[in-house]
């Protein structure tokens, strides 16, 4: 809960409420102690009986514990300890944790929640979360005293004891009043505008004492503790050729932008964040941000916020229409950048892989990460409280987790007999399916798996689910391979969209498609052997588990085989081939091209092929030139290129319904067919989605589907003629 005296600083641009005088939270760093004692513990009041310090415990301090550290002192550059001190400031956490990295032995990240002891003015706590190497903290307890007035003078002394081990205690000098530090650059699209700022008292629908302050997006975070920068040269316009300028975004497009933007960070070692705004996602109004982790190298976010989505629709009723939207807007550039710091929505921090554990769901959280419309009383209950802030345990993971949480990882926790105990429980009005399109599931090597959700209304009463529902982020899969760790499967992008409530009548499904070979965790599914694949989703009216998916990957069929592994099963050719190819990654298609020369035979081919296809017969977008500079080109089709990739894809339309799956099939197919047409090449277009509809009716795919593939061709004349270009 946020308190009106947490908030003084929040005030301090626009009010007389000052500052506290001596603000000490922040980080304090100690580096490896020289064998002479330090002259910053020389300047150390000792300690008194009246501190809470014994007399034996008061003489050890200074001296014989300063003995026992200098005998165990190593050089500076090889050992590095940070102190982070939580206990005062805006929405203060009561935290304190450190960080121990020590050449050779390894780190250690801890942490304790702390109260502060008046009598000696101390902050004590228990540690109660270790991520590392143990040994090198090995005491239970901590207490922390802070001196010093000015910057340059701050020290913080910090007691360890306990744990049937000699207490020690270490000094520390303050670096810094921020906990992470993190550049970002906002441009924008010219089918779009640029909203990084709001005023706080826009709107009346806000809480009565939020001050009355202009918020920008990098004082909302840098309030908080992570410092954030604009590292650009400027809030840029980034214009688009004339030829795409009212086309629809797609991942592929915007992958490529995030691919391009960083390529000239390639060597910074500095934690960037690249917000884009748009205009509107081929998904539609419903998607209003998307979220790309660790583009091109470690530490490079990118994420884009559509415009013109449903956070840019007037709220039904409301007075003052442009200050909610532009309230909405503004929201949702925060949230989709909270997601670049791997933070979870507010109602979903026991899914996945909780970094500490029994981390407890916020539904109601008034916070940055949760949705609006999701708390009881919708966006007007959200807003009357909303102070434009994360939560406690959102800001303790920001401020204190480690730095390897930052990044998704293997899934330790999962038990593959847990979750099959509990799928045997779960007996509710849906059930969850993951499965492929094909009556063996057995793969080459290096041919990229496909697989196919369902969730399907098992009741007799209809039931309502979130049309997105598969797509979101309530969605979790692991992959296990025999012999080898569970792992999380994380998608590339990440999306945040409004709520489309959808009644799905007893026996109807819902599908969505799955690249399940790869993803943020990097590739799940690439050396022979067994694979299960587990899926599970959270609705509304409970959850819903599937029956694990067994998959066998064979050996490579030649020596040759083998030897593109090394290339195929990469971070940036798992993004080509997850969203059907790049016009910025030529690397990664030229090597698709090679593939496709040297193993004709093999089923990747289909798919290499089917990512060349696609670029080269739709027209896109593709970012150019650097800073001022810089816009978003149209790219021009290649009609002799696409006509021989599209036989390879498609001469065997069985066979790439076997590799692909039927959903992705259908979406590449009649992408690539639409685009023919409205290129003037009817009869190439038609022969496609004729072929696929054939195809996807002798595989007794849903009539309604087959019946929408075959009117792709006529649909896409209607465009030329409304849209000519």
């Amino acid at each position: 809960m946020v308190r009106v005296a947490d908030l003084a600083e929040f005030a301090e641009e626009a009010s007389a409420i000052p500052l506290p005088p001596i603000r000490r939270s922040g980080v304090y760093i100690r580096k490896g102690l020289a064998s002479q004692q330090s002259p910053l513990d020389r300047n150390f009041p000792e300690p008194s009986q009246a501190d809470g310090f014994s007399e034996s415990e008061t003489q050890s301090v200074p001296q014989a514990e300063m003995q026992v550290e200098a005998a165990q002192a190593i050089p500076p550059l090889i050992q590095i300890e940070e102190l982070r001190v939580d206990v005062d400031g805006l929405v203060p956490t009561m935290t304190v944790s450190g960080t121990i990295f020590k050449l050779f032995a390894g780190r250690l990240t801890w942490i304790a929640r702390v109260i502060r002891n008046p009598v000696t003015q101390t902050y004590d706590g228990t540690i109660t979360y270790r991520d590392g190497d143990s040994s090198l903290l090995p005491q239970t307890r901590v207490s922390v005293r802070l001196l010093g007035v000015l910057p340059t003078g701050r020290v913080a002394q910090a007691r360890f004891s306990g744990g049937g081990m000699p207490s020690v205690t270490r000094t520390y000098v303050y670096r810094d009043s921020h906990f992470r530090t993190v550049g970002i650059e906002f441009d924008y699209a010219s089918d779009a505008s640029l909203v990084t700022s709001y005023a706080l008292h826009s709107h009346s629908n806000k809480p009565v004492d939020l001050p009355n302050i202009t918020l920008t997006i990098e004082s909302a975070y840098s309030r908080q503790g992570i410092r954030m920068t604009n590292t650009g040269d400027g809030n840029n316009e980034i214009p688009i050729d004339e030829a795409m300028s009212d086309a629809l975004w797609s991942d592929l497009e915007m992958h490529d932008a995030m691919q391009k933007h960083w390529s000239k960070w390639a060597d910074a070692p500095q934690w960037q964040v690249w917000t884009l705004f748009a205009g509107r996602h081929e998904m539609g109004p419903g998607l209003g941000g998307i979220m790309f982790d660790d583009i091109g190298t470690a530490q490079r976010q990118g994420c884009a916020v559509f415009m013109n989505s449903f956070i840019s629709d007037p709220p039904p009723g409301d007075l003052n229409a442009p200050a909610a939207i532009r309230r909405m807007q503004f929201w949702t550039a925060l949230h989709e950048i909270g997601h670049t710091f791997n933070l979870a929505h507010s109602w979903q921090k026991s899914l996945g892989t909780p970094w500490i554990p029994a981390l407890a769901n916020e539904p109601e959280a008034r916070s940055l990460m949760n949705y609006p419309f999701r708390v009881a009383g919708g966006p007007q209950a959200f807003f009357s409280d909303f102070y434009y802030l994360l939560s406690e345990e959102e800001l303790v993971f920001l401020r204190h987790a480690p730095s390897r949480f930052v990044q998704h990882g293997n899934a330790p926790w999962f038990d593959h007999h847990g979750f099959e105990q509990a799928r045997a429980r779960s007996e509710g009005a849906l059930r969850l399916s993951l499965r492929v399109n094909r009556d063996n599931a057995r793969y080459e090597m290096l041919e990229p798996v496909t697989a196919e959700l369902k969730l399907k209304n098992v009741s007799t009463l209809p039931v309502v689910v979130d049309w997105n529902i598969l797509r979101s982020d309530q969605l979790g899969v692991v992959v296990l391979r025999e012999g080898r760790e569970a792992r999380q499967w994380v998608p590339y992008a990440q999306t945040c969209t409004a709520p489309q409530p959808h009644v799905l009548q007893p026996g109807e499904s819902l599908y969505a498609p799955i690249f399940l070979s790869a993803g943020q965790t990097g590739w799940l599914i690439d050396e022979p052997g067994l694979y299960l694949a587990y899926a599970a989703v959270q609705t509304e009216n409970g959850g819903a588990l599937s029956a694990p998916l067994s998959l066998r990957i064979d050996r490579p069929a030649s020596r040759e085989h083998e030897r593109m592994a090394d290339n195929v099963l990469t971070d940036l050719m798992g993004r080509v081939l997850a969203f059907g190819g790049s016009r910025h990654l030529t690397g990664e298609m030229d090597l698709l091209n090679r593939l496709i020369e040297e193993q004709p035979d093999r089923a990747v081919t289909r798919v290499a092929a089917t990512c060349l296809a696609r670029v080269a017969a739709v027209p896109g977008r593709r970012l150019e030139g650097e800073g001022a500079e810089r816009r978003f080109i149209a790219t021009t089709p290649q009609p002799e290129v696409a006509e021989q990739m599209l036989t390879v894809a498609y001469d065997d339309m069985n066979a790439a319904a076997e590799t692909l799956g039927h959903i992705r099939l259908t979406q590449e197919v009649t992408r690539v067919a639409r685009a023919l047409v409205r290129q003037g090449d009817d009869q190439h277009g038609s022969r496609l989605t004729t072929d696929l509809a054939n195809t996807l009716e002798q595989r007794a795919v849903l009539g309604s589907v087959v019946a929408t593939v075959r009117n792709t061709v006529e649909e896409a004349k209607k465009d030329r003629k409304e849209s000519p270009r």
